[in-house]
Order: structure tokens, then sequence, then C-alpha cells
């Protein structure tokens, strides 16, 4: 299988050394707190002018601060990234048997999909062994308001989320795609109520997708999970069995999250049509 576009080979022909040294002095930082700029240049084997210029930019990005006494801290940028970074780890370790049992049980693509901002993320990927199947890839980004998985994420996303989503013209992908605000508010309140989305080929014709949420331990949707594949493979048996297969990997991946079914889920007020 060819490697993801997402995540080429490391080459010093393609690397940035001054967002090298800028990286390096950031890990410093992280590992010695305590450090100023002097001992932080001893450390990196640089000048103390060129560490003083990467700290200057990355404290003006929110990555690091000065305190009183002139020692160099990791800031909110730093703290935000991190904790993504955590999430993101521990939901693909987390996810990573049960994707690989879904795939054993389907012979379908699975999808793993978190939301980012306003659209929707590939994280993990597990491809179908048929010569016919839908395209995969991680790191593809895509629409919120089509398609099994982003249509879910949309479900449970903040309300300024969806409020942003629906102030706005639905593009249209395919004749299934829900162009009304109103229609689209509907359908997701149904994902809430239900659990599940069954999209049938309203991002690409022919294909279908069943998805369900991931909540973590604050009840929050940092994910969703789905089966997908060419509709000419999905009959009412296997929509039922596969209904069933992504209610057990949702319950059970948000479990491992810490989500427990006494947990209340985020808000989500909708508005009636």
């Amino acid at each position: 299988m060819p490697k993801s576009s997402a995540a080429p080979e490391s080459s010093a022909e393609y690397t940035i050394s001054a967002l090298e040294a800028g990286l390096q002095v950031l890990a410093l930082v992280g590992q010695f707190p305590e450090l100023k700029i002097p001992q932080l240049a001893t450390r990196a084997g640089m000048t103390r002018s060129k560490v003083y210029r990467i700290l200057q930019t990355l404290a003006r990005l929110g990555y690091v601060w000065f305190d009183d006494e002139h020692a160099v801290r990791l800031g909110s940028a730093s703290l935000i990234l991190g904790q993504q970074a955590r999430e993101q780890y521990s939901l693909n370790q987390a996810a990573r048997p049960i994707l690989d049992r879904l795939a054993d049980e389907t012979g379908e693509n699975i999808h793993l999909v978190v939301r980012e901002g306003q659209h929707s993320l590939v994280v993990d990927v597990r491809t179908s062994p048929h010569p016919v199947r839908m395209f995969a890839r991680i790191g593809r980004v895509g629409p919120l308001h089509a398609g099994g998985s982003s249509k879910v994420l949309l479900a449970y996303a903040p309300r300024d989320v969806l409020d942003a989503i629906l102030s706005r013209p639905l593009e249209r992908f395919t004749a299934g795609t829900i162009t009304d605000a109103a229609a689209l508010e509907q359908a997701l309140r149904h994902i809430r109520e239900d659990g599940t989305h069954v999209a049938i080929s309203d991002l690409e014709e022919d294909t279908f997708s069943i998805a369900a949420p991931i909540f973590d331990d604050q009840g929050q949707a940092v994910a969703s999970v789905s089966i997908a594949g060419p509709l000419m493979r999905l009959d009412p048996n296997n929509q039922e069995r596969y209904l069933g297969l992504i209610r057990e990997a949702s319950r059970e991946l948000s479990e491992r999250l810490g989500f427990s079914a006494g947990l209340q889920l985020a808000e989500w007020s909708a508005t009636t049509p």
C-alpha cells in the first residue's frame, strides 16, 4: 500500500533549520522550566542572541513566557497543543484494536474521524480488501454536513459550531446531500436521539457510511467511528448487523476514554424549524 501523503518520510532535504532550532529550544523549556536564556543557550549549543530571538518569537505566539526572575516557562499555546496531542494519541491507541476488529468483521473501510473547527479530519483508517471500495486516507479533510462520521460529529458539536454551519449555504455533493438548514438540524436531532447515523450517498455517490460518536470522560464527543463502503454491498441484513457492531464499538471505545453511562452528554439545544 502506498504511503499516505499526510506522513511523508523524513529527509534532511525538506527540513527547515530555523524551525528545528525553535522546536529544540521549546523542548528544552519543557524539560527545564527554571532555566534562563544563558543556560538554555548552553544546553542547546546555540548563541544567546539566537536563543533570545527564538524565545521572543515563541513568546509572541504564546508558546512560552518569562517569569519575574526571567526564567522561561511553557505558555498557554503549549498547554493547548500538548492537550490536543494527548487526546489524539490516546484516542488512536485506544481505538486500534477496535478498528482492527471492525475491519475483520465487516470487510469494509473503517474510519476514525475527529472534528477540527468546522471540518472533519480522518485520523485513522482500515482499508477494505475488496477491489471495489471507498477512497480512504488519513488526513483527509471533509465537510461536517455530509457523510456518516462527519454528520455525527456535527450532531454533537457545540451550538456555536452548528450555528456557523447553518448560517451559510450548504454545499451539495450528491443528490442526497441535505442543503436545507432546517432539514439538516432535524436530521442532527435524530442522530442525537438514536446515537447512530446511516448516511446513504450524501457525500459520494453509491456509498454508505454507518457511524456513531465516541465520548470522553467529560461527556464530549471527541470522535466518531464508521463502517463505510459501496452501496451495492449494503443489504438490510448487513445494515442491521453493522449498526449493532458500530454501537458496540462506540460503547467500548468511549469506555476506554473514561465515559460511563451515568455521565451527562455535552448540551446541545436544537431550535424548532
